[in-house]
């Protein structure tokens, strides 16, 4: 297998085959996550809602579900949670309780998917996605395909009010992301 971990023939990116440059950027290599400015309100991706102790809170543009969001480790490249002393990896999932509490509270979805996947981008972050009920759905009570996450964009003026409303929340909740 070459660096980029693609079967002989492999057209990369492709099903059955790593994305292109996956083996660098998991060693932390031209890292995409590692390329954002933590600092910053917006990182393209998307809209900064929470900063925990460890890692950001970002309401995503892309796909096809409300709500979704992600939750991206800042501290250094770390490619996989057993990566992480004890202290850090219970914060982190400390923050990504904070988000899950706030997006509970605020779109009040029938059930809340917890991924951290890591198979395109390989530095530890997870999508937190409110899930609803038979027609607000893309796939109601089963796995959610690729393309409902990072397909498409949203409106970009409901993920700006989304996004203000949310990090309003998440200031009025204590660290545990329950409200005072």
């Amino acid at each position: 297998m070459s660096e980029h971990a693609q079967p002989p023939g492999a057209v990369p990116g492709s099903a059955g085959t790593w994305p292109v440059k996956f083996t660098a950027h998991r060693e932390g290599n031209g890292c995409p996550m590692c390329g954002n400015d933590f600092a910053a309100d917006d990182i393209g991706w998307g809209l900064l809602v929470r900063r925990g102790e460890v890692s950001n809170a970002y309401l995503w543009r892309s796909g096809r579900v409300r709500g979704y969001s992600v939750v991206i480790y800042t501290g250094r490249h770390v490619a996989e949670p057993t990566e992480l002393g004890e202290e850090d990896a219970a914060a982190f999932w400390r923050d990504v309780l904070v988000l899950g509490r706030g997006l509970e509270a605020f779109y009040e979805p029938l059930k809340m998917n917890y991924l951290l996947l890591g198979n395109q981008i390989p530095h530890a972050h997870w999508h937190c996605v409110p899930r609803r009920e038979v027609g607000a759905d893309p796939a109601p009570g089963g796995p959610l395909p690729f393309d409902a996450l990072d397909l498409g964009r949203q409106n970009e003026e409901q993920v700006q009010a989304d996004a203000r409303e949310l990090r309003q929340l998440l200031r009025s909740t204590g660290r545990s992301g329950v409200r005072r």
